[in-house]
């Protein structure tokens, strides 16, 4: 079981990283200086990525190596997949024999598979690698990696760090990464060089990635199901990331900030078998990311979708023009700070944070930070903890959040804005959680009680857009010290006022409905 952290780093920075005062303080031995050549091996339509398998040959001076790597976590820069590796008698081309007597026996036995794999993409880089030891005992290899990857035409650089954890603690990893991000900048790298070669190969960038089921089953340990539903979450970031920064697509921003919503409803779940106090500071850092990239979604949302129906609707002429053409820039600029904040080192110390806190299925992290009492659930509440089943901790977490709901929602039609915003927020926390769960119980149990959560949410979700929008009103004023033209204020304040009637008129049935849908953890 290979298990690394992989830091992206600047070309002109990497010798920082291999001079690095935090690794003075450690045991460590002379680099080992290689040039590494590399081949990947697929079909033509890719059929061994599609299984998450990725077959390589690697030459180093006079060696060949085979390997096989399966598909496995990646979140937080924390890469940890099963890895198979033969050498090679002088040979240059992968030796499929090899395969017969492991569990990918099955895949490479299918003749449309071994018939048709062809080399599809290479790396070539300069690696060099050292062991360091920590004063636990625990050893990883530190090695500094500069090439490209080539897939015909195309070529990417390779400009990275990466700590594999040899024997001993993951968490040693996270803090060396941390000395190291303290005086260099660096990102923490998702995709691995195979799904980078891959992406090259294809000629096709990623897309806005949504998030993936977070697949759990009954004999895992509460702590282990929050364990993997927090590298879900990080993982649906990080695979935003890119497309956030390049800033073409707002999508990218809109399932980032997906990713993060549900990460801290999955913080949230964690904080009832740990207690508020062991969330608290990664709480605050998730908040300010939160509250940072708000604005632009908003702004997003509102120049794009609500201005860009209205002006389908309604001609508001030359006034309503140059107002989208306002919003468009103070859009941009919100924008801007969004992609600031993915690039800060605040964001890396949050990410790596969250690694190392989530690093083992005990969240080690979290207890060695603030140990709750045993048995522990949030102070004021009894409950399952860390170790209980996942399904005794699901009902248990569930059936608060339903209860939650249940009791804010009624008076949804006659409240308060910032009331119903409570209702929405309690809404969204259920419907992740189910989402989280659905997976230990039956399909045809979990799909209506989820349809009429979606449902409800929906609607919430549009009477918080007229709320928003006309926040957003008085904000162009602000940022702009110009005045909205009354005529496009008017449209505006109207079409929102029209679309909160409808909602609402529709509220009365989607809550019915709720609640005649039975829980499906019962």
């Amino acid at each position: 079981m290979e298990i690394e952290l992989k830091l992206l780093v600047a070309p002109q920075d990497l010798v920082r990283v291999e001079r690095h005062p935090a690794l003075k303080g450690m045991r460590h031995w002379a680099a080992r200086r290689e040039h590494l050549a590399t081949v990947y091996y697929d079909t033509p339509d890719f059929a061994l990525a599609r299984e998450g398998v990725a077959l390589r040959v690697r030459r180093s001076g006079e060696r060949s190596i085979q390997t096989l790597k399966a598909e496995g976590l990646a979140a937080a820069g924390l890469h940890a997949r099963e890895e198979l590796e033969w050498p090679l008698a002088g040979n240059e081309a992968p030796d499929l024999t090899l395969l017969d007597e492991t569990p990918y026996r099955g895949l490479f036995a299918r003749k449309r598979v071994r018939e048709r794999l062809q080399p599809v993409f290479t790396t070539e880089f300069d690696r060099a690698a050292r062991m360091v030891a920590f004063a636990d005992g625990t050893a990883a290899e530190l090695a500094i990696d500069r090439g490209e990857i080539r897939a015909g035409e195309r070529a990417a650089p390779i400009s990275e760090a990466e700590i594999e954890l040899k024997t001993g603690d993951a968490h040693r990893l996270f803090a060396l990464a941390r000395e190291i991000a303290r005086d260099v900048p660096i990102r923490l790298g998702h995709a691995s060089k195979a799904e980078r070669g891959y992406a090259l190969a294809s000629g096709a960038p990623a897309g806005p990635q949504k998030a993936r089921p977070v697949l759990l089953d009954g004999p895992l340990s509460a702590g282990a199901a929050l364990r993997r539903i927090a590298f879900a979450c990080i993982a649906q970031m990080q695979a935003n990331e890119d497309g956030l920064l390049i800033g073409k697509d707002p999508e990218y921003l809109h399932q980032f900030r997906v990713g993060l919503r549900r990460l801290r409803s999955g913080l949230g779940l964690a904080g009832l078998a740990l207690g508020k106090p062991a969330i608290a500071e990664v709480v605050t850092e998730l908040r300010w990311l939160q509250n940072t990239l708000g604005p632009a979604r908003d702004w997003d949302v509102f120049t794009t979708e609500t201005l860009a129906a209205l002006a389908r609707s309604v001609d508001a002429g030359a006034a309503m023009k140059a107002f989208r053409a306002r919003c468009a820039r103070i859009r941009r600029a919100h924008c801007e700070a969004a992609r600031e904040a993915i690039r800060s080192a605040r964001y890396t110390a949050l990410v790596l944070a969250l690694g190392e806190q989530f690093a083992h299925d005990d969240l080690a992290g979290f207890v060695r930070q603030a140990p709750p009492a045993e048995g522990s659930a949030a102070p004021g509440h009894r409950g399952p903890g860390l170790a209980a089943p996942v399904t005794e901790f699901a009902a248990f977490a569930l059936e608060r959040l339903d209860r939650r709901l249940r009791k804010r929602g009624a008076d949804v039609p006659k409240a308060t804005p910032e009331a119903r915003h409570q209702v929405r927020i309690a809404a969204k926390k259920l419907r992740y959680a189910s989402e989280f769960f659905g997976a230990l119980y039956p399909k045809k149990r979990v799909a209506p009680y989820l349809a009429a959560l979606e449902d409800l949410q929906d609607i919430l979700g549009a009477l918080n857009d007229a709320v928003v929008a006309d926040r957003l009103l008085a904000e162009a004023v602000v940022a702009t010290g110009q005045p909205v033209p009354e005529r496009v204020d008017g449209l505006v304040r109207g079409w929102m006022a029209a679309v909160a009637a409808n909602e609402l008129a529709g509220f009365k049935r989607a809550w019915r409905e709720f609640g005649e849908a039975k829980p499906f953890w019962r």
